[in-house]
């Protein structure tokens, strides 16, 4: 029995196509036979590629397809994991057997799988405004941008003075930053190396970093400095006030990977420093309408007083 170019036809159905870390999405599919012959489905394997490894989901199908008929698969809610922004695919496989009129039997065609998937995506919510202290040589682009782009693909939306900020008043330059620090809800320093002291002949980075590191300690903003390994850290980035990370230019793939897996900690910690912030304000509301209330009884009762 030779082996059809389009052994079924699938039709995806997914319930919404952008999803988010922690909810769940529900995926399901009808396979339809084009052919004057029956098929029959045994298991079947979902698939989502926003899994690192992949790891296929297995259904139970076992049902026969009759000529021009088709079947529902059985549906699977797929939990959306702590991956970075972006577009994801969903697969489905089926185990296939096809009537055989000549040899009165089953012609197992194997694991069948889509040669092409269905898109979704997966955003995160809340976002977050993110500084960025970073050199704009070009000599750093390729390791400074490769960074900035893992951080934008975990929800947050990054600024930095001089390049997406710009200040046409080189003398407001720092005014500037000191504001875009302030409407961040955090920063994020990337420390490349700069110069060599002809004293210690040890590597610095450049000097505004070492400038906006101060501004986002003294603003309390959360910080984390990525820096290289060459880099000996001067002044407030050289304490262990601020949370530390080393990468280094020949590893740079295997540093992305630790980040990939240090953003969802970064979000945690965020969330619930804007939760914190939050419940302070509506406390401190809820004590100004206490007062107010205080001072208006007390009015109140002095204008009935005799």
């Amino acid at each position: 029995m030779n082996t059809p170019d389009a052994i079924w036809y699938l039709q995806f159905a997914l319930d919404r196509k952008v999803a988010y870390p922690g909810e769940t999405l529900y995926a399901s599919a009808t396979v339809t036979n084009p052919h004057q012959f029956p098929l029959f489905l045994g298991e079947g394997k979902w698939d989502f590629t926003c899994y690192p490894n992949h790891l296929p989901a297995t259904v139970q199908v076992n049902k026969m397809i009759p000529v021009g008929g088709a079947i529902v698969a059985p549906p699977w809610f797929l939990p959306v994991p702590e991956v970075p922004e972006g577009q994801y695919e969903a697969h489905v496989s089926f185990e296939t057997w096809g009537w055989n009129k000549l040899e009165n039997g089953w012609y197992y065609y194997g694991n069948v799988i889509t040669n092409r998937g269905e898109p979704f995506h997966i955003i995160h919510q809340p976002r977050f405004r993110a500084f960025i202290s970073r050199s704009n040589y070009d000599i750093d682009r390729p390791i400074v941008d490769s960074i900035v782009s893992t951080i934008q693909r975990w929800g947050f939306d990054t600024h930095t003075v001089g390049i997406n900020e710009l200040e046409d008043d080189s003398h407001k330059v720092p005014n500037r930053i000191l504001q875009e620090i302030l409407k961040s809800d955090c920063v994020f320093a990337i420390a490349t190396p700069r110069d060599i002291s002809s004293l210690t002949n040890l590597v610095r980075t450049f000097t505004w970093l070492q400038n906006e590191v101060a501004f986002s300690f003294m603003a309390q903003k959360p910080t984390l400095l990525i820096a290289d390994t060459s880099i000996s850290l001067d002044g407030l980035a050289g304490f262990n006030v601020i949370p530390t990370v080393r990468y280094t230019s020949v590893q740079l793939d295997s540093f992305l990977l630790y980040l990939n897996q240090l953003m969802p900690l970064v979000r945690t910690v965020l969330i619930e420093e804007k939760l914190a912030t939050w419940q302070q304000q509506r406390i401190d509301e809820l004590e100004k309408v206490r007062y107010e209330g205080i001072v208006a009884g007390m009015l109140i009762q002095k204008k009935l007083l005799p």
